[in-house]
């Protein structure tokens, strides 16, 4: 009875951190960080980001792209139009209107983010 009762103790002391380590690799993945972007142009665009996360992707005209997951955290962020003429690059909750056909942000990401070109 006693090694019976031994037994039964060090299964539920390997099988405790097992469930813990589950939890935690769920919970992770539901608390995911993404870019969303849209160019509302009909030119090419670009965005680059600087940070914990490096991410550079061409945009095409009239289309929207994900990328992720990111890593919160303090970024750098680029974004272009291919094309002369005044936009609107928009990241987050900041806005340019420029004729330069680019725009620079420094932000800090911390949960879902999305970008416009327009």
């Amino acid at each position: 009875m006693k090694k019976l009762f031994c037994f039964l103790i060090i299964c539920a002391i390997a099988v405790i951190p097992l469930k813990i380590l589950h939890a935690e690799k769920s919970s992770s993945q539901f608390f995911s960080i993404g870019l969303n972007v849209s160019n509302g142009t009909s030119d090419m665009g670009a965005i680059y980001l600087y940070g914990p996360t490096n991410v550079s992707a061409y945009l095409n005209p009239n289309s929207g792209s994900s990328y992720g997951p990111l890593t919160a955290g303090n970024y750098t962020v680029n974004m272009y139009a291919s094309a002369p003429g005044t936009r609107t690059f928009v990241f987050g909750s900041q806005s340019v209107t420029t004729s330069t056909g680019s725009a620079t942000f420094n932000v800090n990401i911390s949960s879902t983010v999305f970008a416009y070109i327009y």
